[in-house]
């Protein structure tokens, strides 16, 4: 092959996974669509390669050293530190293919540029982050976008196959969207907090008043003071640990397993907040009526 040749790249395409949920076999479909877009960057590369001085046999082995090096190489990651490299075929029959992924990655080009020096004209390279945002990370505002670096992007001298290939990749990726992804929106938290958040603050403090009272308001105002504030923080508190489980049961990118208990704390977490939400909507249901 050619020593080092630089392909102008005039068309790119890129965007950030903002919403997916995959299984292993979504995973490995994805996989096959990849590699058959690869195949026809392939047939794009062998067309344009230049014979020149070589002979009819060196000419032959570089274009089959081109076809073979199109076929992907994946890496899956898994979540206690399992790392599987290889066709796609063999790392999704390994027995030792992890039970929960933490990410994928995919460069179409990797074989030919490290291992040949060899730059195709075409290539897409994708990463699927999937780790869950920690319930108890409090240094994380939640106000913030959860993070997540999952990204496709796309590459290539002909636009047509640049354009096709991330439309399709897009497609995929938009039919598959995971469920609530809006909770990992930035600022998405200030808009409840200023409309559950707060009111069931104060809600709480109500409801505790004729305790708070009773025992304490004829022997310190002080007191009786800090314990509406406490009651009032420790609700917001509260609230915010219900809102980072609720972006950890529903993941931005989400790989759901075999044994995935996704579904058991989404249900713990609706029965959570029917219980509280609901007694809340019905007091002020009764108050409205009252009034």
């Amino acid at each position: 092959m050619e020593p080092t040749r630089q392909a102008k790249i005039n068309n790119r395409q890129k965007m950030d996974v903002s919403s997916l949920s995959l299984d292993k076999d979504d995973l490995l479909r994805l996989c096959n669509v990849l590699q058959e877009r690869a195949n026809s960057a392939a047939d794009i590369e062998v067309r344009s390669f230049q014979k020149n001085e070589q002979t009819d046999e060196q000419y032959a082995n570089n274009i089959q050293t081109l076809k073979d090096s199109f076929q992907l190489k994946i890496t899956i990651s898994g979540k206690n530190g399992e790392e599987l490299f290889g066709s796609i075929d063999d790392v999704f029959d390994s027995v030792n293919y992890p039970l929960e992924v933490k990410s994928l990655y995919v460069d179409s080009e990797s074989t030919l540029r490290y291992t040949h020096n060899y730059y195709p004209k075409n290539k897409f390279k994708i990463f699927l982050d999937f780790t869950k945002p920690k319930i108890f990370d409090f240094s994380f505002m939640p106000n913030h976008e959860t993070p997540n670096e999952s990204n496709i992007e796309v590459n290539g001298y002909d636009a047509t196959w640049v354009n096709g290939v991330f439309s399709e990749i897009k497609g995929f990726i938009d039919e598959r969207s995971s469920t609530l992804s809006t909770v990992h929106n930035h600022s998405i938290y200030d808009i409840f907090l200023w409309l559950l958040g707060f009111p069931l603050s104060f809600w709480v403090c109500s409801k505790l008043s004729s305790q708070i009272e009773t025992a304490f308001a004829s022997n310190n105002s002080f007191i009786t003071s800090a314990l509406y504030l406490y009651a009032f923080i420790a609700t917001l508190f509260t609230f915010r640990v219900m809102f980072h489980y609720l972006r950890w049961i529903c993941p931005l990118v989400e790989y759901r397993s075999k044994n995935n208990r996704m579904l058991v704390h989404r249900g713990i977490f609706a029965v959570l907040s029917l219980a509280w939400f609901g007694q809340f909507v019905y007091d002020i249901a009764k108050w409205l009526i009252k009034t």
